[in-house]
């Protein structure tokens, strides 16, 4: 269940995430800051330090996506 989480789950939350907090906030870097903070959080409350690998992918992700949004807004 939480190779689902991890590999689905997770990503598709910080897409829809990342794309809702640009149109919100209108800046590019909050939502990857957001996404670091919260998963980082999850990461010693919920999960074991090596979630921590996925909190850097999931970073990488709102990042591009936040770009990529701010290059369409443009």
């Amino acid at each position: 269940m939480e190779f689902f989480l991890v590999l689905l789950i997770c990503p598709i939350i910080v897409l829809v995430a990342s794309i809702i907090g640009f149109i919100l906030v209108r800046r590019w870097f909050v939502m990857p800051l957001l996404t670091l903070v919260v998963f980082t959080i999850l990461t010693f409350s919920v999960f074991n330090e090596s979630f921590f690998i996925w909190v850097v992918v999931y970073t990488i992700i709102s990042f591009i996506v936040s770009l990529i949004m701010r290059f369409i807004k443009k």
